[in-house]
């Protein structure tokens, strides 16, 4: 009788925990497989994991009041060493990584961060992963097993609720840390309806957008293509003027839109990282140099401020 592969799965995110049970099923290879999942939250997050392929998921109620997320950590080492998987695939958040790192320390074994394909081949795994803040990709074979990994949005399909398979809930008790930060403040974040890792069409402003009162203007354009709004990080965490879940880069969303609109945006490889999934992407920017041209599949030199009511006045009649 075949043994059957053992794969644990952890995010705090559950949309992410969706995603990354798609790029469990890569790794069963189509085989049998026992896939857990550890879930932070009650009965609604379980309802939302249930019918996706899941074998066992492991609920964890809530954390306490003066916890951070990588507080986890003991209660899944816990559950490491109960499972004994041969996969542990873990949501690329940032409490996410933390925790990857540790356990892979644990574990002593390799952590593979921000893979982007998973395959096989006659000699077995392999995995694609981004090094260097996103700079590069390496192609490695892991050659031991538990296989550490985190993964992404946008990297893998999600996958909905599809399945008959009715997973086995396990209540766990929350493991205090060994070592812990204190907590000192917790500051509700304004809510944001946005998945950019799904989103068809983006249109995408950068530091060529002179005044926050010209995202109007791109709000239009969008609204003209059914796209969704992103931006370039100094838009988002220097001057504020969009959240920031909208921006795209290392750091932040990883798109595979069909199409990409870069308005003023100057194509720094901290950015373009976020965009090489892209089928099509269009350039708009008055420097002819820019390195977002050696990107861009249409590329128009000109002032953004001339082409965007040109583009919207267009679109409009067609």
């Amino acid at each position: 009788m075949e043994i059957q592969r053992q794969i644990f799965i952890f995010s705090e995110d559950i949309t992410l925990v969706r995603e990354l049970i798609g790029a469990a099923q890569v790794l069963a290879e189509g085989k049998p497989a026992i896939l857990s999942a550890l879930v932070i939250g009650g009965s609604t997050s379980v309802e939302q994991m249930q019918n996706t392929g899941v074998d066992r998921i492991y609920r964890l109620d809530t954390l306490p009041p003066d916890c951070l997320v990588e507080d986890i950590f003991q209660t899944l080492w816990g559950l490491t060493r109960e499972i004994k998987p041969d996969y542990l695939v873990i949501g690329a958040t940032t409490a996410g990584r933390l925790i990857c790192g540790r356990l892979a320390a644990r574990l002593n074994t390799t952590a593979l961060t921000d893979i982007q394909t998973i395959e096989f081949d006659a000699q077995g795994l392999l995995i694609r992963h981004m090094v260097f803040g996103g700079g590069a990709q390496r192609l490695e074979r892991p050659l031991r097993q538990p296989v550490v990994m985190t993964i992404g949005k946008g990297q893998f399909e999600s996958q909905a609720a599809r399945s008959e398979k009715v997973a086995e809930v396990i209540p766990v008790a929350f493991t205090p840390p060994e070592t812990r930060a204190i907590l000192r403040e917790r500051r509700e974040l304004p809510p944001v309806s946005v998945n950019l890792a799904e989103a068809k069409r983006v249109v995408c402003p950068g530091r060529g957008i002179a005044r926050r009162e010209d995202l109007t203007m791109v709000e239009e354009l969008a609204r003209s293509l059914g796209a969704e709004i992103a931006c370039t990080r100094p838009l988002s965490e220097g001057l504020g003027w969009l959240p920031r879940e909208r921006y795209i880069g290392i750091s932040g969303a990883y798109i595979k839109a069909d199409l990409y609109v870069g308005l003023g945006v100057s194509g720094q490889v901290q950015h373009t990282i976020g965009i090489t999934d892209a089928r099509v992407v269009v350039a708009i920017n008055r420097d002819a140099e820019a390195p977002i041209f050696k990107q861009a599949d249409y590329g128009i030199v000109a002032d953004l401020y001339e082409v965007m009511p040109a583009l919207i006045d267009a679109l409009r009649s067609a």
